[in-house]
Order: C-alpha cells, then sequence, then structure tokens
C-alpha cells in the first residue's frame, strides 16, 4: 500500500505506513456503532424506525408526565446563562468559561432565551392565562416537542462524532464523489449527511453539515446547500406527521412525495438567489482538507479505503469523542433550544389566539381555489406558518376534512425544510454563512416549488 501520509489531507495527522489495529479497530467498530445508531432502520412496534429513535421512544415513555421536569430546569438554566454572558459588561462576560458559546449573536437570542426561562416555569407551575400555558401553546412548546427534540440532539451530539470522525465519511464520500458531483456538485460524503436526515433527524444533519464546513471539507457554498436542501426529515417524522395529520393511511405516497418534491428542490434551489451568491470557499480559519478525487492508477474502493484508515488513525479516542459530545450538548442545549422552542410558543399562540396568519395569507385563498384545494381558507395560513414550526401545517390539516387538503399541508410540513423552532436557528447559531432574511427567501422558494408539485400529487394520489 502506498504511504498513507500521501491520502492524509491537509491538516490531518499522516498515518503510518500500514494501518495499525488501532485505526482498523476504531474504522470498523466506531463507524459501524455510528451507522448502526443512526443509519440503519428497521421495524419497531409496527412502524419503521432507528436506534437513536428508539432510545428516544424509550426515555420519553420513562419520563412520561415527569418530562416537565426534565425540560423546564433546562429553558430556566438557558435564561439564567442568556442573562450573565449577554445582559453584564463586555469585559466581565469574556471572563467567563465558555463565553465563546454562551455570548449571543444577537440581542434577539438573548430575549427569546429570556422569555423561553419565564414562560416555561410559568408552564410548570400551571400558573399564568391560559394562552400561555395552555395544551395547545406553553405545553406543547416548552414540554411534549421540547422533550423529544432534546433527547434527539442530546444523544444525536453525544454520539455524532463515531459518524463522522472515524473514516466512514471518507470511505462513503470516495465511492459516491461521482454521482453526487454530477447531480448536485456536492462532495460524495454529503450522502452520509442525506442519510443522516432521512432515516435519523434532520436536526443532527445541521449539525453535522456545520462541523464539516468548519472542519474544511465543504465550502460554504456547499455547506449552506445541503443544509437547506438535504436535511430532509426522518422517516419517523414522516410517519408522525401523517398520522397527526389524520392520514396514515398514505404514509408511503407521502414518503415518495417528499423525496420527489426535495429531490426537485434540490436540483432548482441552488441555482437561485440566494444560494447561488454563496462563496465557494472553504473556512476561512483551516481552509480545504477535503481530497476524494482518486489519483492516476489506483481503484477508487482501494483509494477510499485508504482515506478512511488514514482519517481513522489519526482520530480521537472513543472517550474523548463522548467527552466532546457532552460539551456540545451543552452548549447546543443552553444557547440553541431555549431560543428554538420560544419561536415555536410564539407560533402556536400567534395561530391558535389570533387572526393574523389568516390576514396575511388571506390572497393566497384564491390561488388554491384556482388549484382546486379543498377548504383553501383554512389551508393558506399552513404554507407560511411552517417557517416558524414544522408541526404546525400538521396540525392544522387534523382539523380538516378532505383528504387533498390534508396531504398538501402534511407535504408541506416535510418539504420545507426551514423552521426557526429548529433547523433555521441551528443554522444561524452554525458557521454557515446563511442570514435570517436569506433563509425566509429560501423557504418561500421551496414552498413555490413544492406547492404545486404537492397539489398535483394528490389529486392523483388521494
Amino acid at each position: 500500500m502506498e504511504d498513507a501520509r500521501d491520502a492524509a489531507a491537509p491538516g490531518e495527522a499522516p498515518a503510518q505506513d500500514a494501518p495499525g489495529k488501532a485505526a482498523i479497530g476504531k474504522l470498523i467498530g466506531c463507524s459501524l456503532f455510528g451507522a448502526g445508531l443512526f443509519l440503519a432502520p428497521f421495524p419497531y412496534e409496527g412502524s419503521w424506525t432507528i436506534l437513536l429513535g428508539v432510545m428516544v421512544q424509550e426515555l420519553t415513555a420513562a419520563l412520561g408526565d415527569n418530562m416537565r421536569l426534565f425540560t423546564a430546569p433546562i429553558f430556566l438554566l438557558g435564561a439564567i446563562v442568556a442573562a450573565l454572558y449577554n445582559l453584564s459588561s463586555d469585559r466581565f462576560a469574556r471572563r467567563l468559561p465558555g463565553a465563546s458559546a454562551f455570548i449571543s449573536s444577537h440581542w434577539l437570542w438573548t430575549a427569546l432565551a429570556l422569555i423561553g426561562g419565564v414562560v416555561s416555569t410559568m408552564t410548570l407551575l400551571q400558573v399564568g392565562p391560559e394562552w400561555m400555558i395552555g395544551k395547545s401553546t406553553g405545553v406543547t412548546a416548552y414540554v411534549d416537542v421540547a422533550g423529544t427534540i432534546f433527547l434527539i440532539i442530546g444523544l444525536g451530539c453525544l454520539f455524532l462524532p463515531f459518524l463522522t470522525d472515524y473514516g466512514l465519511l471518507e470511505l462513503v464520500g470516495v465511492m459516491l464523489q461521482r454521482p453526487f458531483q454530477a447531480l448536485f456538485r456536492l462532495p460524495g460524503r454529503a450522502t452520509v449527511d442525506t442519510l443522516a436526515s432521512w432515516v435519523g433527524a434532520s436536526s443532527i444533519a445541521v449539525i453535522m453539515t456545520g462541523r464539516q464546513y468548519e472542519k474544511g471539507f465543504y465550502t460554504a457554498r456547499e455547506s449552506a446547500v445541503i443544509a437547506t436542501n438535504f436535511s430532509v426529515v426522518s422517516i419517523p417524522f414522516v410517519f408522525f406527521t401523517a398520522q397527526v395529520a389524520g392520514i396514515p393511511e398514505y404514509f408511503f405516497p407521502l414518503y415518495g412525495s417528499m423525496i420527489v418534491v426535495c429531490f426537485v428542490c434540490a436540483l432548482i434551489t441552488p441555482m437561485l438567489p440566494p444560494l447561488r451568491g454563496v462563496p465557494d470557499q472553504y473556512f476561512a480559519s483551516v481552509g480545504k482538507q477535503i481530497s476524494e478525487d482518486v489519483p492516476a492508477g489506483r481503484r477508487r474502493a482501494s483509494w477510499a479505503l485508504q482515506r478512511a484508515l488514514a482519517v481513522s488513525a489519526a482520530s480521537p479516542s472513543p472517550l474523548y469523542s463522548l467527552r466532546r459530545g457532552v460539551v456540545s450538548t451543552v452548549e447546543i442545549f443552553l444557547t440553541m433550544m431555549p431560543a428554538a422552542m420560544t419561536i415555536e410558543f410564539l407560533a402556536l399562540v400567534v395561530y391558535e389566539h389570533t387572526p393574523l396568519l389568516q390576514w396575511f395569507t388571506w390572497p393566497s385563498i384564491a390561488v388554491l381555489e384556482w388549484m382546486q384545494i379543498p377548504e383553501a381558507a383554512a389551508v393558506a395560513p399552513g404554507l407560511v406558518v411552517g417557517l416558524f414550526d414544522q408541526f404546525v401545517p400538521a396540525i392544522i390539516a387534523g382539523s380538516l376534512e378532505a383528504p387533498v387538503a390534508k396531504f398538501v399541508l402534511a407535504g408541506l410540513s416535510v418539504t420545507q425544510l426551514i423552521f426557526f423552532a429548529e433547523s433555521a436557528i441551528l443554522i444561524t447559531r452554525s458557521a454557515i454563512p446563511l442570514s435570517v432574511p436569506q433563509l425566509v427567501g429560501i423557504f418561500a422558494i421551496r414552498t413555490l416549488i413544492a406547492l404545486p408539485m404537492l397539489t398535483l400529487l394528490a389529486h392523483w394520489i388521494v
């Protein structure tokens, strides 16, 4: 075998002439563990899921009615951290531990975290007006949805290095380089991002994409395209969406429609602003660290294995990866989640207790009627509320009677992808260079592409 140092990308530690047992063991053991946890679907209690999903399901069942005792302290601690790091003097805050992670980039995130601490505590104690602490608002945002997302992201961040840091991405990336480059102008390793979200969770794929960009494996354009087009919702979430929307019998057509619509969006959206204007440059502090091209005279499979072993040899111990995962989990819990769930809370309050969304989307009713979508007036708010939270369109669908309308709204909830209760705020908190207005623009483009496609599919399938 050629000197493995030839295979090491810039910035990676060179491997020895022959891969050691430790490198082989980490490549096989750690990568298989990561793939088994995130990427391998199997039937469980009547539906398809993954090991991560089973862990979340079992922990949710174990917590039961005590879920609020798990989530509320996190929101309260997040509010305290936000106040301490962002309302004190800058000189004092920067001397505190973890200042780079806990100092917000915008005052809005601090305000949202403070609101989350107050309202989640009120919801825990059931003190306050019903529109704040009720089942459809405070309980949904700060207990039911927050508990599930806390568990998914917490376990995901803890174990994600086993999927990304031990050579699996290099092995898959080199093997699938050509089809992904031909279709989407993306590295082959992006296939793992896609798989992680399709069978796991879109939030995990966004986190993975941000880390890969910071490590020099994606350019700014590539990371932006992947995060906004390939971080699709998971198989379990599509099944859950079909149930909430009242069309469980259409799960497979809904999932197939999501794949078709997301594929078309991934082809079109990167060619339009704002994604078209994102620079094709690597993260400035690390530069390019990826090399999937196969040297002349080498077989693709052997080169992919050599690249994977070189990365595995330079990777940290599994125990170190777990410690790093704990740190990442704490940072996300205290910085991203309070703001994300408060955005969902505010979206639910606006939808449930005000006519604002109905007024805002009134002009679209005529378009929906022209497209022969039943119950157009009720469907219209679902076109835009998904920007704030992906669950709400499915909730709206569950209150409708017409299967076509249910299918369209359920389809939008799993194809719009940009929502500020989770994926969008993860993107803004990462190094991926996309602003809030740009994310809103991408959401609008995806909606304009998805809506007519889903309408045609709904009229054909339902």
